[in-house]
């Protein structure tokens, strides 16, 4: 072994030399010495410039060269990388597998992840954007009036600008067939809040939406321009027929524009909706967006919002007391229940990286001790540990690599088909891909991976006696086998933390599938419709419409009974309202509130929800008749414990006060969601409360599917301008409800499944690789009496401690674990005995299985072809 010089001593010497060449020559030529060493200097010029230029110029050729060599090591490494893993196709097939499968769960639900809570929201000054509504003591989300979202946008100290919003649906009629239009109501400024910008035309102004004007103008989205009017450039000045009167097209929106509150088709400014009476502030009709100021903090805005709700309370008692106001940011309100779902899968998919990385570690392990001998023979031909050890770090990059590009490609794939199996979607801002961010994290866990898996085998593979290993006494030492040990334990202890956890969700989902929905949903077809104010002006002629339409629907071959409702169970509709016992003096910021829902005669036969007692209601309990109500058991059990409620007098808190007389008690209905408990519910006579939104519950002998076009026929028989929409059974509401937590049930419960077939190939690849160490030691045991029994009891043995260890320590992080999703259970406790039991049994069931094949094949050693090849 030899050491290169230093580039300032090469330069040094190089620099002496050619000056004593030019002084020697000039000597020659006759000079004194002391002058012609001048004279050299002199032609050489700045002899420091010239040394510090060309030590300059050998370092950077120095480390080109050093560069060259590494380069062409790390090639040598990679060749002989790839020929390593060629030569063991088995190895490279499991743990490439294995990579591939984590690499590619981690990269797509990441991507998703990044998509929804990580990349920046499509606004200007998003980060400051905040969602506004209003709150109840029994409500804890509920809209606010118009006035009063006003009074927050003038009182307010800590925002830059609140604007009011409205999500509702438009009747689109003047063409040969009525249809419906997603609709957006709005004001002038939120536009700007969220930085529309138009592709054609002009967006509202603020004279345009402010509450009098009644301006009747509209801004089509990109998508319905396109879809529905052919990208016509002609649409500005166009007049549309909108809830029956006509509005003017004054711009298109852009195409990049992100709509945060769904696929808005028409935007309508905020007074121009189909109710008169709702921008009164009798009306709560809209929620808000604000953006706060620089500076602020939210605790601060969310004070500052209180302070003007206590105000508004003080000022107008009849409609504000009691009303608080809450504020979120717009990520946190659009993102919504998705968010600890994804969280629970990006933290279910980094455990199973966790015990693939463990695995392949074993494995490498095992193939390092195989080595160890050709890891001496190199050592003796002058390879240092540190080299040797970059070449097995290299292997373990390779594979790492290999399985990380074909985890992207899995990944592509999974991608569509997670985000096409999220329920309604996945709320992503931007499309939901491979993009650089995605990639990064890709590139960091590979890399990651690589390095975790392959640092413990290049360790433990390049330690050790040279001799022994030579003549072939390379046995492994004490500590490889507890860090292989360790590994198990840690890869079971991670699969008894995924499934518990998955075994919660699953259970949590079992149990909201069994909840009593309150009726059948079985042949029940429902579909929803809004009456235009212009041609049904007064509860007569909304009565009117709905006897008829009843008629028309009653007649309808294969239909059994029909309703009127105007919210159905599970749709999304729902209505609330504070009510008043007759003979409570109950304060109003104390009354208490119940969904309410107006229906038809035959409702409740329809939806065939049980009537506890007293009756239904009949087409005498129509208007000009003594109001009445029916109630659920819910709300008769807190009104009138212990009491008959038939008879009793309620008075629902307006506007309008309404006093009924309770005539029946129903049974309770889900009218939310499945996972919410009984609440209590108020009917009212549809023909008695009537109003211009109404859905339609058909009881059907048949498919109910099949009836959606004679339903259509016969709302137009009636009306033949009536758009009708979301004709669909109710089964499909029902599910729709229980998608969220059935999808993440599932996706759980299939990673946990990885997870343990990961973590059984790894006990199987350690109690395998046991018994061949100690194959010789069971041969002398048998040859000295042991029975096939005992050495099976003795692998047997040996794997389950490893077993236990993992169990234990699988079970404390478990119920960690199922402490951090507590909040995603229904019905089911964190610390759940059943699934706290049976998961542990499963596991120690099913590694005694993986130990037991290594255990019986150690059985059938037989003793003297194991003596006689010592």
């Amino acid at each position: 072994m030899f050491w290169r010089r230093s580039v300032a001593d090469q330069v040094d010497e190089e620099l002496d030399f050619h000056l004593a060449m030019v002084t020697r020559d000039l000597v020659a030529r006759g000079q004194r010495e002391p002058e012609a060493r001048a004279e050299a200097l002199r032609r050489f010029g700045d002899l420091a410039q010239v040394g510090e230029r060309c030590r300059r110029l050998g370092r950077q050729h120095e480390r080109n060269l050093r560069r060259a060599e590494y380069l062409a090591e790390l090639m040598q490494d990679v060749r002989l990388a790839l020929r390593h893993l060629r030569r063991a196709p088995g190895f490279t097939a499991v743990a490439v597998l294995t990579l591939v499968l984590a690499i590619g769960a981690n990269t797509a639900i990441f991507s998703a992840v990044s998509a929804v809570l990580l990349r920046p929201l499509p606004y200007p000054h998003a980060e400051r954007l905040t969602a506004i509504w209003g709150t109840m003591p029994d409500a804890p989300r509920m809209l606010l009036s118009y006035p009063d979202l006003l009074e927050y946008r003038a009182r307010n100290r800590t925002f830059d600008d609140i604007g009011v919003i409205r999500n509702q649906s438009v009747n689109l009629t003047g063409g040969d067939r009525p249809d419906r239009l997603s609709g957006t109501f709005v004001t002038a400024n939120l536009l700007r809040l969220l930085g529309a910008r138009v592709e054609l035309g002009r967006v509202f102004s603020d004279e345009e939406t402010a509450a009098g004007t009644g301006a009747r103008v509209a801004l089509l989205s990109h998508a319905a321009w396109t879809t529905r009017f052919g990208a016509d450039s002609g649409i500005l000045g166009r007049t549309l027929v909108l809830n029956g009167l006509p509005h003017q097209v004054i711009g298109v929106i852009d195409a990049d524009f992100h709509d945060p509150f769904g696929a808005t088709e028409v935007w309508l400014p905020v007074t121009s909706g189909p109710n008169p009476n709702w921008t009164t502030r009798e009306n709560p009709a809209f929620g808000g967006v604000g953006r706060i100021r620089v500076g602020v903090s939210e605790a601060d805005a969310s004070a500052d919002l209180a302070r003007i709700a206590r105000e508004l309370a003080a000022e107008y008692p009849e409609t504000d007391a009691g009303v608080g106001i809450r504020q979120q940011t717009l990520r946190d309100f659009l993102v919504g229940e998705i968010r600890p779902a994804l969280l629970i899968l990006l933290g279910f998919v980094a455990l199973i990286l966790c015990i693939a990385c463990a695995n392949i570690a074993n494995l490498q392990l095992a193939r390092a001790t195989a080595r160890r001998r050709e890891m001496s023979l190199r050592a003796a031909l002058g390879a240092g540990r540190a080299r040797l050890i970059r070449q097995l770090l290299t292997e373990s990059a390779v594979l790492a690599a290999i399985g990380g590009t074909l985890g992207l490609l899995l990944a592509h794939w999974g991608i569509g088909a997670l985000v096409a199996a999220v329920p309604e979607g996945l709320p992503a801002f931007g499309e939901v891909g491979l993009d650089r961010t995605v990639l990064l994290f890709s590139l960091a866990i590979t890399l990651g991976a690589g390095l975790v898996f392959g640092a413990v085998p290049a360790r433990y593979g390049t330690r050790g006696q040279l001799a022994d290993a030579l003549q072939g006494r390379g046995a492994d030492s004490g500590g490889g086998n507890r860090v292989r040990q360790l590994f198990v334990a840690v890869q079971l202890a991670l699969c008894i933390v995924l499934l518990v956890g998955a075994g919660l969700l699953v259970r949590s989902f079992t149990r909201l599938e069994q909840v009593p929905v309150g009726f059948t949903t079985d042949h029940l077809l429902t579909a929803e419709l809004r009456l235009p104010v212009t041609k049904y002006g007064n509860d007569t002629l909304v009565a009117q419409f709905g006897e008829q339409a009843l008629a028309r629907l009653r007649a309808i071959p294969g239909v059994k009974s029909a309703a009127l409702v105007e919210a159905i169970p599970l749709s999304g509709n729902w209505g609330a309202s504070s009510y008043r016992i007759e003979g409570r003096d109950t304060p109003d910021s104390l009354l208490p509130t119940a969904q309410l829902n107006s229906v038809s005669d035959g409702f409740f036969r329809t939806m065939e929800i049980p009537l506890v007692m007293g009756r239904e209601f009949t087409p005498a309990d129509r208007l000009g008749v003594s109001p009445v109500a029916i109630v659920s058991r819910e709300l008769a059990r807190r009104a009138w414990p212990g009491e008959s409620p038939l008879g009793k007098r309620i008075t629902i808190v307006g506007p309008p006060e309404l006093q009924a007389t309770v005539v029946g008690v129903a049974g309770n209905v889900k009218q939310l969601t499945l996972s919410r408990e009984d609440e209590p519910q108020l009917y009212l006579s549809k023909a008695q409360s009537a109003g211009i939104f109404t859905s339609l519950a058909i009881r059907t002998d048949g498919d109910p599917d099949a009836l959606a076009e004679p339903v259509r026929q016969a709302i137009w028989a009636v009306d033949r301008d009536q758009p009708i929409w979301k004709i669909r059974p109710m089964a499909s509401l029902l599910d729709r409800d229980l998608a969220p937590r059935r999808f993440t049930a599932r996706l759980t419960a299939g990673f946990a499944f990885l997870a343990l077939l990961l973590a059984m190939i790894g006990v199987y690849g350690v109690m395998s690789y046991v018994v061949a160490q100690r194959t010789r030691e069971i041969g002398i045991r048998m040859a000295l009496g042991a029975a096939r029994g005992e050495v099976v009891r003795l692998v047997l043995g040996r794997g389950l401690r490893i077993v236990a260890l993992g169990t234990g320590l699988g079970l404390i992080g478990a119920y960690a674990g199922a402490r951090a999703i507590a909040q995603q259970l229904y019905g089911v406790p964190p610390a759940d005995p059943p699934t706290f039991v049976s998961v542990p049994l499963l596991l120690i069931l099913v590694a005694a299985v993986a130990c037991w094949v290594p255990a019986r094949r150690a059985a059938r050693v037989d003793p003297a072809i194991t003596l006689s090849g010592e």
